[in-house]
């Protein structure tokens, strides 16, 4: 997870492709577009601070601290990942629009998947 969120810090497109897993849904599309469509977000957005708020198993939650022209953009997700025979590749995420930074971190895996978030 920190490894793919300083990719998308540092604009390395090639490295988050890399660590898609083979049944992620950007997989069954050709990889240049996939791959134009990542550098065209490192274009307007900057990564700024990745907060892992708990894991269990083979799913992370965490506060991305992303900014877009001055503007807060962060978000929570819950991440899965899965190996694929050489290493752990991301295969899907549940993201919510982040909301006071206090509240992101008391919440869990479970706090979030089941939908209880606290609102702004």
């Amino acid at each position: 997870m920190r490894s793919r969120f300083a990719a998308f810090a540092l604009g390395d497109a090639e490295y988050l492709w890399r660590t898609l897993h083979p049944e992620h849904e950007d997989r069954a599309l050709a990889k240049d577009p996939v791959i134009r469509t990542l550098k065209s977000t490192f274009d307007s957005l900057k990564f700024m601070r990745l907060t892992i708020i708990d894991a269990k198993d083979t799913r992370v939650l965490f506060l991305a601290a992303v900014f877009e022209k001055g503007q807060d953009r962060s978000f929570v997700e819950l991440s899965t990942f899965g190996h694929d025979g050489t290493g752990w590749r991301y295969l899907d995420g549940q993201a919510s629009p982040a909301f006071d930074a206090k509240k992101a971190a008391a919440l869990t895996i479970e706090t979030f998947s089941s939908g209880r978030v606290a609102e702004p």
